[in-house]
């Protein structure tokens, strides 16, 4: 008996038969879903078009893939069933021991060692894949469409497993012996969490497919606006796409049993568990169109503890991630903990078929590279090194504590800590100490002192619902000033009739050439108090073009990297360098009359 109550499956539910005619059975896995016949749907969807057909891999290629990362995990359910699915294939029972131990040595071309070297790599580290793991697949034969059959593959693999864990089914089959050590993986690293810029992504080519053209698409552009680039990249392969689409609806559309709200929660959590930027990107801007602030989104992905969710909530996103991603911990307490905070078994369930499927996109998403298609929230960004390192800690009930930055000797750390409390003079202390640094960046930004001031009030009412969450990881006044710009940021980009800020304006005002380039030297005659020249650089900088005005605020006052405007604004780094270049040429030529040395007084 699996963790979770059952019921009766009926013999001609649909789904059954693709089980039955591809496995001569239905997998206990499957009868462990049974409350739930749509989660099942789900996952015969998925089966039928990648692992029990012939495609770009063969079934044998697939099954020793799923085989494989099962060991590696050391999943008895799934390597039994991959096992017994092998043996019927016609491997032999030396190729299958050979497998489980060590795939290198195993009686194997050397293609075939290179895609299971891949694959366990993307199934145990995904955030070290890198192109150069891709090219490699290339080097051996493989082409774009095997490749990403391979990504889909461990995806699969994953999935499985993530249910298996979750769901602890009895095994179908007895399960082989798995070595004292799982199969050598690469050590979880941190190196390619960020691919280098030049790394071409996705890594494999992805030609355009209209939305008139191809019916899921249409489908996911009704619901989503827009084609998310996971399914861009996959365009070569239009089966799996429809599958990928297909088998998603029943997992996350219907509410009877959790809310979209939580499973969004859920797939962001697990997601920052596993370090996978593209899609806690995703999920941040999906939960800010149910109607969740986007600080909160930006919390649950750093610390979700610290979150404004009920403390039951919470639990359920501990559950989600340590199943996700530290499956080795789980047990069947885990799933008594959810029962005794009044869980039912359909919610749990639910929660563990919701996890699979991040587990399942986050797979395939690295294992292509695929870009993220909104912004990352900068906050994961600069955690994402303590993530790691503390999730054990955070499945335990603790908050993560990550190393302090200047936040130490930061002066208004007291009243800050009195305004989390609840005490509104101090946060009226701390408004009137930082309003001036908070408006001058809305003011920079936005171009429009009225408009400042508008904004001025969405950052302090922003403020006021958030403090709760403040950390003190960061000065109060950089925090503040963080939710000031991106303030300003969402106001441009809502403004229908102004200048553009994307890169497609990448290359306008090329004939611009400062006509007043002069050294910067101390003149007696034409010296300014600190305020007078604070005032002429600001007045400068709100003379600025809109989109040389941001990246000058950003990089230039707020003393931001290149890399983390790039990241807010959209850009590339080397659309920012560029920007930057230009708004300050501009600028200097606008100050050069206050500050440059007149040559011909000096002479006299």
């Amino acid at each position: 008996m699996s963790f979770l109550s059952e019921v009766p499956l009926e013999d001609r539910l649909g789904p059954l038969e693709v089980f039955q005619k591809g496995l001569g059975f239905i997998p206990n896995l499957i009868r462990a879903q049974s409350l739930l016949p749509r989660v099942i749907e789900a996952q015969a969807i998925k089966e039928r078009a990648i692992s029990l057909q012939e495609g770009a891999l063969s079934r044998v290629q697939k099954e020793q893939i799923l085989f494989c990362i099962a060991a590696n995990r050391q999943d008895a359910y799934c390597a039994a069933i991959d096992n017994h699915v092998l043996r019927a294939l016609g491997v032999s029972e030396d190729r299958v021991n050979d497998l489980i131990n060590n795939h290198r040595r195993a009686d194997l071309a050397a293609a075939d060692v290179a895609l299971l070297n891949f694959c366990l790599k993307l199934g145990s580290d995904p955030a070290s894949v890198s192109s150069k793991d891709v090219d490699l697949l290339r080097e051996h034969g493989f082409n774009d469409q095997s490749i990403i059959e391979a990504a889909v593959t461990t995806g699969l693999a994953v999935y499985r497993c993530t249910l298996s864990i979750g769901l602890g089914p009895e095994p179908d089959f007895e399960s082989p012996k798995f070595p004292a050590k799982p199969t050598p993986a690469a050590p979880r690293s941190l190196d390619h969490a960020h691919p280098a810029p030049q790394e071409k992504r996705p890594y494999v080519h992805a030609p355009y497919v209209s939305v008139e053209s191809f019916a899921p698409f249409a489908i996911l552009h009704k619901s989503h606006a827009f084609i998310p680039g996971l399914f861009r990249s996959q365009t070569l392969r239009l089966d799996l796409i429809a599958a990928e689409i297909e088998s998603m609806g029943p997992i996350l559309m219907p509410q009877d049993i959790l809310t979209r709200s939580q499973k969004e929660c859920i797939m962001l959590a697990v997601s920052a568990a596993n370090l996978n930027s593209y899609c806690v990107a995703a999920h941040c801007n999906l939960l800010r169109g149910l109607g969740l602030p986007a600080e909160e989104g930006d919390q649950i992905a750093v610390d979700h503890h610290q979150s404004a969710l009920s403390q039951k909530d919470k639990v359920l996103l501990d559950f989600a991630i340590k199943l996700g991603a530290r499956f080795a911990d789980f047990s069947r307490a885990d799933i008594l903990e959810l029962r005794a905070l009044e869980f039912t078994d359909k919610q749990i369930l639910e929660c563990v078929a919701v996890t699979a499927l991040n587990n399942f996109v986050n797979t395939v998403q690295m294992g292509l590279g695929v870009e993220p298609d909104f912004e990352v929230p900068p906050a994961f960004e600069r955690n994402k090194v303590y993530l790691s390192a503390a999730a054990d800690r955070l499945i335990a009930g603790a908050s993560v504590v990550r190393p302090s930055t200047a936040a130490g000797d930061d002066p208004d750390a007291d009243l800050a800590a009195a305004a989390r409390a609840g005490n509104l003079d101090a946060f009226e202390e701390l408004i009137r100490r930082n309003s001036r640094p908070v408006y001058r960046a809305l003011a920079a930004i936005l171009g429009n002192e009225d408009e400042a001031q508008d904004a001025m009030q969405d950052v302090l009412l922003s403020a006021f619902k958030h403090i709760a969450g403040f950390q003190g990881r960061s000065k109060f006044s950089t925090w503040l000033v963080s939710i000031a710009r991106n303030t300003a940021l969402q106001r441009l980009r809502e403004r229908r009739n102004d200048e553009s800020l994307d890169e497609r304006a990448f290359d306008d005002d090329r004939d611009f050439r400062p006509r007043q380039v002069r050294a910067w030297q101390d003149n007696p005659e034409q010296e300014y108090t600190q305020t007078e020249m604070r005032q002429l650089v600001e007045k400068g900088i709100m003379a600025l073009p809109g989109k040389y005005r941001v990246v000058v605020m950003m990089r230039d006052i707020e003393q931001l990297s290149t890399d983390e405007v790039a990241r807010q604004l959209g850009l590339t780094v080397p659309a920012v360098k560029v920007r930057l270049l230009r708004g300050r040429l501009m600028l200097r030529e606008c100050l050069s009359p206050h500050f440059a040395r007149d040559v011909r007084r000096v002479g006299q």
